[in-house]
Formats: structure tokens, sequence, C-alpha cells
């Protein structure tokens, strides 16, 4: 009985701290950027601009996330990664949830009036775990690399690293950047 409650104490204490031990062993590195597009599905800019107006930058990643994870579910296969057809098939891989993320963060800053102080950026890039890249591990052309995304103080330089796919399977907020 020793055994398992110790078991138990392990699980807990990793689900709870799940995202400090990810960025202690993932970081991500930027090898090019895709165009990051505008929203111009009706539908999907009068629900984003039903949402409430976001004072800071952290406010508006976490409800771009929530909206990136309620709207879309993660395939393996081909999909869309225009943003106003992803609204219409919600099938999405790692570029489309990426594409969909920074739309809703860009058009949520220029709601907000925060698009002169922050910016959105498309990342195609390769992932690492304890400074390792698992990319080059896979034989798979999915696995060649990894979308995510940036938002960037444009005065302080300040990157804020996000990853909806991980965030929609984990919860996990914020990754690390090398």
């Amino acid at each position: 009985m020793k055994k398992w409650g110790i078991f138990l104490i392990i699980i807990f204490a990793m689900v709870i701290c799940r995202t400090y031990l990810f960025r202690i062993f993932f970081s991500y590195d930027t090898i090019k950027e895709r165009k990051v597009l505008d929203i111009t599905n009706e539908k999907l800019k009068n629900r984003l601009k039903e949402t409430e107006n976001n004072t800071s930058v952290e406010d508006l990643i976490q409800n771009s996330l929530k909206e990136t994870a309620s709207t879309l579910s993660f395939s393996f296969y081909k999909c869309d990664h225009e943003t106003d057809k992803l609204v219409e098939t919600k099938k999405a891989n790692c570029i489309g949830y990426s594409a969909f993320l920074a739309s809703v963060i860009q058009f949520k800053l220029k709601q907000s009036g925060l698009e002169n102080e922050w910016k959105v950026h498309h990342n195609v890039g390769e992932i690492y775990l304890v400074n390792e890249n698992i990319n080059r591990h896979f034989n798979s052309g999915f696995f060649k690399d990894h979308d995510f995304v940036t938002v960037e103080n444009v005065k302080t330089k300040e990157t804020i690293g996000v990853d909806a796919t991980v965030y929609d399977y984990f919860r996990i907020e914020r990754i690390k950047l090398k």
C-alpha cells in the first residue's frame, strides 16, 4: 500500500508540475516563418468580438488558446491551414492549429489596440528534448518539423512561445524557446 501511495503522489506531482517539467526538458527553435493570415470569416470575427477585450497580452493569449482548442480537433492527416476554412472543417494538424492561433491572436491584438506593441509570428521549427533534436529521429515527413506561435514585444523584444497542439492535449500554456 505504501508503494501505491508514493506512486500516486509522484503522478499527482507530475500532473501539477507538467508545465514546469515540459519547459525544463523541451525547447523549440525557429527555422522559418509562415505568413499570419487575416481572419475574413464573419462568423468567427463576430464570435471573437463577443469575447472580452483583453488589457494584457497574457490574458489575450490565454483566451486565444482556449478559442483554438474549443474550435479545432487534431488530425494526423493533411488538412487545410487557412483560418477561414478551419472554422468550417474543424480538423487541423500542427500547421492549422498554429495558423488559427496566430490569426486569432493578431485579431485580438488589433481589437485591444495592442497591435503596435506586440507582433505575432507563425513559426516552423524543431523541438529539442534536452538539447537533442527529436524531429530528426522520425522517418515520416509529418514529423520533420513543427509549427508553433511566438508573440513578440516590439520594444523590449520579450518573446512568448505558445504551442496550440500542446495546449489542446496537455493544457501547457507556454513553451521554452532556444
